[in-house]
């Protein structure tokens, strides 16, 4: 049994809720949380996702652990400040990916926690409901491609949570419950910079709410906890995360803010590109949407019901305002993997309504047992149907594309510090240039800040002048790095020779490396999905 409203609550006035017997966490819900963790490796490589080397993304941001603590407001860039932070406390620096992994494990058991929240008859059906919820998460696709060391696992785990937390606060008002959604939109914004569009979601729904049952006195609390909330999300975003907004970054992301006249053929492409990665037709997707919205306010989770309605609308309003990405696929996880679990929702209701009739029909039927066979032909068929998505490691041939599969800088740095003379001069990419300077650990590295790229600072290496860095991505940078690295090893010695590492060459920059690398004299010496290569004059 879960909270029930008494007729006077409902009607208008703040009378306190009356609180049915509510059954506490069971030996049965850690068994099936056991389950959904047990799952995790299961579905996803995580020796590879631990293990892999990182690719340019990925390298600033391991990076930044070998700054100094107080360097890591500049450092941590784009990523949240709490969640770099994270990364210093796992002991062994080629696993940092633990952190995402982490997050999103807590995703998956948070949707469980939401499933099972709802006002179900019996509490076997919650059971079935919050497992269902959890494996629509556990199973989207999206969920694969997103190994990488970057905070969105993290995002989608604040927003599943604060949701929880809403279904919640409304199961059996308090101002002590208020008073934890503040605290944790406190943690999360330190974690997840989507925590600020969440977070005015779940208490604009419950302001909302309150307002139209005219519970006066509740809305003044609601008001007076968003307040607190915002006052901190503003302070942490203009005392910290602002600093990861600069020119070269808005120039990154500009193709995702579309102007209001643009907006219906920007969603019907995101819509279009995303759907892969949702492995369900549209159509049925929209369904189960609906049907879980439906299902959250049949079973006395209204306020729930209208902060899943507010995520998308205010999603669009900051995207079409320029101030978030709208339907990246990265910096929009969180509201695919909400998408998810309400999907989930969705499919419990639609089992439960099943299990309700069979049992009018067919008395002595027990409807738990109905809904979880319901539930596993339908998320079962879903699995199946992306089966090949399962253990993805980033390199399936005409599936989808991720860098952790086409990166090795770690072994590039490792063979030639291993295998270069004194007097020879390394040439890279400056994609490479991150990757080199983390995995140089025996070096002394600089912080460089502020700096005109999307990250916001730059990585000197005083102790490396044998090093030179391309400056561009166009033949004319190439081949003038290049002749001055050849010119710097003919001064050096004889012997002096030019290696040359690159990593993430992508779009125009491969064809001006093939046209340019055509006039020397080129010998690869090393294997792998970035070799090494000697350069000299022909």
């Amino acid at each position: 049994m879960v909270a029930q409203l008494e007729p006077a609550d409902v009607g208008g006035t703040d009378a306190p809720m009356v609180a049915a017997p509510r059954p506490r966490p069971t030996v049965r819900d850690a068994a099936a949380i056991a389950v959904l963790l047990e799952l995790v490796p299961v579905l996803h490589d995580v020796r590879t996702m631990l293990t892999a080397p990182y690719w340019v993304d990925e390298a600033w941001v391991a990076l930044s652990v070998r700054f100094s603590l107080s360097e890591l407001p500049v450092t941590t860039s784009s990523s949240p400040l709490g969640w770099s932070f994270l990364l210093r406390l796992v002991p062994d620096i080629d696993h940092l990916r633990v952190v995402p992994l982490v997050f999103h494990a807590l995703a998956v058991v948070a949707a469980y926690a939401l499933g099972r929240s709802l006002s179900w008859p019996t509490p076997g059906r919650g059971i079935v409901a919050g497992m269902a919820c959890a494996m629509a998460v556990l199973l989207l696709p999206a969920q694969q491609v997103r190994h990488d060391l970057k905070q969105y696992t993290a995002d989608a785990a604040v927003a599943v949570v604060l949701l929880v937390l809403v279904s919640w606060t409304e199961q059996s008002w308090s101002r002590r419950r208020l008073g934890v959604m503040t605290a944790v939109v406190a943690v999360g914004i330190l974690v997840s910079h989507v925590t600020a569009i969440v977070a005015p979601c779940a208490f604009g729904a419950l302001m909302l709410t309150t307002a139209i049952r005219r519970q006066w006195a509740r809305f003044v609390e609601v008001a007076l906890a968003a307040l607190n909330a915002g006052i901190i999300v503003a302070a942490v975003y203009v005392g910290i995360s602002s600093r990861g907004r600069n020119e070269a970054m808005e120039r990154y992301w500009v193709d995702s803010f579309p102007a209001p006249t643009e907006l219906p053929g920007h969603l019907g492409q995101q819509i279009d590109d995303l759907a892969p990665l949702v492995g369900a037709p549209g159509l049925v997707v929209v369904g189960l949407l609906v049907v879980g919205t439906r299902t959250l306010v049949a079973r006395d989770r209204l306020v729930s019901g209208v902060a899943v309605l507010l995520l998308p609308a205010v999603a669009i309003v900051l995207g079409v305002a320029g101030v978030y990405p709208l339907l990246e696929l990265r910096t929009s996880h969180f509201l695919l993997v909400t998408a998810a679990a309400v999907a989930g929702i969705g499919v419990a209701g639609l089992a439960d309504s099943a299990a309700t009739l069979a049992q009018r029909r067919l008395p002595g039927t027990r409807p738990a047992i109905v809904s979880a066979a319901i539930c596993a032909v339908l998320l079962g068929s879903y699995g199946i149907g992306n089966g090949r998505w399962y253990r993805f490691d980033g390199n399936e041939p005409g599936l989808y594309y991720t860098a952790i599969a086409v990166t090795d800088v770690r072994s590039a740095t490792g063979y030639v510090a291993t295998h270069r003379s004194p007097n020879d001069v390394v040439v890279m990419n400056d994609a490479a240039w991150y990757g080199f300077a983390f995995y140089s650990e025996g070096d002394t590295i600089e912080l460089v800040a502020p700096y005109g790229n999307t990250v916001g600072w730059w990585v000197r290496m005083p102790t490396r002048p044998d090093v030179v860095v391309v400056s561009g991505h166009d033949t004319a940078a190439i081949r003038a790095t290049l002749d001055q690295a050849l010119e710097s090893a003919g001064r050096r010695g004889g012997d002096a020779r030019v290696w040359l590492i690159r990593s993430h060459v992508i779009d125009d920059e491969v064809d001006a490396w093939r046209q340019v690398l055509a006039d020397y004299r080129v010998e690869q010496v090393t294997d792998g999905v970035e070799p090494v290569v000697l350069v000299s004059n022909r």
